[in-house]
């Protein structure tokens, strides 16, 4: 089979896995306005998870999250932040009590990454490099990304591997991501997500480049989903006016199997044991949880799709 008819199936197939999809079944939802149902588990006091935050205060001024419904309070979610005071690496990962979903389903959720952009082109990026992201079939007790399917992303491109998925824990490869590289300055990523600016309010200034750094989801919004069926999950991103990026298929090969079974996870972290020099400017948010049935149809779509991504990338580079 050609790219082109790759894709042409591709595309086709997604057209019927979006229509499908009209049909599932909302199994869960949380707009994180409280954490009063929320546990946590962390690799130290040194981290902060402030459910009900409102991101579109002064000092913040971060727009709504594109997945908010009428109803919701429009500018409140989880604020998260690491490794705020006591230089070491340290990560969180909360997850809402007593949920347990099983069979096939999808995760998402929104999601905004805060970075001290003066730091970041002013102090060779010292402390500005963190991570967030989350995943299904999470065993309620992990710190971070051991257990389920699992995502990763950094917002501001400062590591060589900003795009990370996880199978019960193990780091999938790079000949695993859609693009063949994990790092965000690739084409694949880049050309999806421009530079953005921070919001006016925060009245970040920074002798540099204008905004932050192509690739990486720094200063805008972005939607996680990851799909699982049949043993399979596909991880995709999505913007605000709808355009959506394969990040992976986890297990599309048969080689790395993972638990879909369990809760679901949301997970920020800091790898690296230095501190910015604006804390207050470090943070990712988190807004409109919800978890979804994925119907028979698109379950049998998803797994036939898992791997056509991949292929027709890798002969791209042939």
């Amino acid at each position: 089979m050609t790219v082109k008819n790759i894709v042409s199936c591709c595309v086709a197939a997604s057209m019927l896995l979006a229509a499908s999809s009209t049909y599932a079944t909302e199994l869960y939802r949380d707009n994180l306005e409280s954490g009063v149902s929320w546990g946590i588990n962390s690799s130290s006091a040194d981290v902060a998870a402030t459910f009900g935050f409102d991101y579109g205060a002064a000092g913040v001024a971060i727009p709504e999250a594109p997945n908010t419904r009428v109803g919701d309070a429009p500018t409140t979610g989880l604020k998260a932040e690491a490794n705020l005071a006591v230089a070491g690496a340290d990560e969180f990962t909360v997850y809402p009590i007593g949920q347990n979903f099983t069979g096939n389903y999808e995760l998402r959720f929104d999601a905004w990454m805060n970075f001290d952009l003066e730091n970041y082109y002013n102090n060779g990026q010292a402390g500005t490099t963190e991570f967030m992201g989350g995943g299904l079939g999470y065993d309620n007790t992990g710190t971070s990304v051991g257990s389920g399917a699992q995502v990763l992303a950094t917002g501001d491109g400062g590591s060589g591997s900003d795009w990370r998925a996880f199978a019960d824990g193990a780091f999938l490869s790079t000949s695993d991501m859609v693009a063949g590289t994990r790092n965000g300055f690739d084409p694949y990523y880049s050309d999806f997500l421009p530079s953005m600016l921070p919001p006016a309010g925060q009245a970040q200034t920074y002798v540099g480049p204008e905004g932050g750094i192509a690739g990486s989801p720094g200063f805008q919004w972005i939607t996680f989903e990851i799909k699982s069926a049949n043993g399979k999950a596909r991880v995709t991103i999505e913007k605000p006016g709808g355009d959506r990026l394969h990040l992976t298929s986890i297990n599309a090969p048969g080689d790395a199997p993972f638990t879909s079974d369990g809760n679901i996870s949301l997970t920020y972290t800091d790898f690296f044991s230095s501190i910015s020099s604006a804390p207050d400017m470090q943070f990712g948010i988190f807004d409109n949880v919800e978890v979804n049935s994925i119907p028979e149809p698109s379950s049998v779509l998803l797994l036939g799709l898992a791997g056509l991504g991949l292929v027709a990338r890798r002969r791209r580079n042939v």
